[in-house]
């Protein structure tokens, strides 16, 4: 009996090891299973992780293309657009200021040919009024009588047959013309249509100009300078032809005045008689 235990133990551990055995077997198998598994598991990851990247370039570099290839298509047309654009903006810009200058030379001209014009006006209107007084021939009418060369004070009355005071030189004697008080730089006018024929000068008088206004009478102004005309000129009535001076040394006492004389032929007349 005891050796039936015994064999039936001896049986039971047989089979205990054996298990035990089948086990392990097992184990090493699943366990090299599992390491097979992993390998091919990480070398399918290693080849998704080195697939992604390159499809990720060839997706990039083929996108990269389509907008090169959409921008060599578009930037030409932009390009030659901007160009036309800068091309016609610079020519309408030359165009323009080509038709500003062009517009300022031709105000320019017109602005001097109109001034050429009415200086070209005012010397034939002048022409035309001297040529005028020549064809006419200088005609005097005593009874229209003269124009006031100056406005002022008569100091000194025309006399021939009495005398009259002189204060400067402290004495009395003939006038053969008068005075007319005016200031230094007063602007004397011609009395009558005239042609001027002659321009001198004398200590008492100063400068003097004489001036046929026809019918054989004569007019002389005396005591000025700035002389506006000269001999041979032909003025028209109320004309400047000079302006009042300083006073000769003659007249200190009297100021400055104008000195007229009128002759008919070679007799002086008073000047009073004619002016209107």
């Amino acid at each position: 009996m005891f050796e039936e235990k015994e064999s039936f133990w001896q049986k039971k551990g047989f089979y205990f090891s054996a298990c035990l055995l089948l086990v392990g077997v097992m184990a090493v198998g699943a366990i090299c299973y599992r390491q097979a598994n992993r390998k091919n598991t990480d070398k399918m990851m290693a080849d998704i992780a080195t697939e992604e990247p390159q499809e990720t370039e060839k997706a990039a570099a083929s996108e990269k293309e389509a907008v090169k290839a959409a921008n060599a298509q578009v930037t030409p047309k932009s390009t030659h657009n901007n160009d036309k654009k800068t091309s016609q903006q610079k020519k309408n810009t030359a165009q323009t200021k080509v038709e500003k200058t062009s517009n300022k030379t031709k105000n320019g001209q017109t602005s001097q040919r109109a001034a050429t014009k009415k200086n070209s006006a005012k010397k034939t209107k002048t022409k035309e009024t001297s040529a005028n007084i020549t064809q006419k021939k200088l005609s005097f009418n005593e009874e229209s009588g003269l124009l006031w060369p100056v406005t002022g004070k008569v100091l000194l009355k025309y006399s021939m047959t009495n005398t009259v005071f002189f204060k400067t030189l402290a004495q009395y004697k003939c006038n053969p013309g008068i005075m007319i008080a005016a200031k230094e730089g007063t602007e004397v006018k011609a009395a009558a249509d005239c042609k001027v024929t002659k321009i001198s000068k004398d200590d008492e008088h100063g400068t003097l100009i004489t001036t046929d206004i026809g019918d054989n009478y004569s007019v002389t102004y005396g005591q000025v300078d700035h002389l506006k005309v000269k001999k041979g000129d032909v003025v028209e009535e109320g004309k400047i032809i000079a302006t009042v001076a300083k006073p000769t040394k003659y007249f200190t006492k009297e100021g400055a005045n104008l000195y007229m004389q009128v002759t008919e032929g070679k007799n002086t007349v008073d000047p009073l008689f004619l002016l209107r």
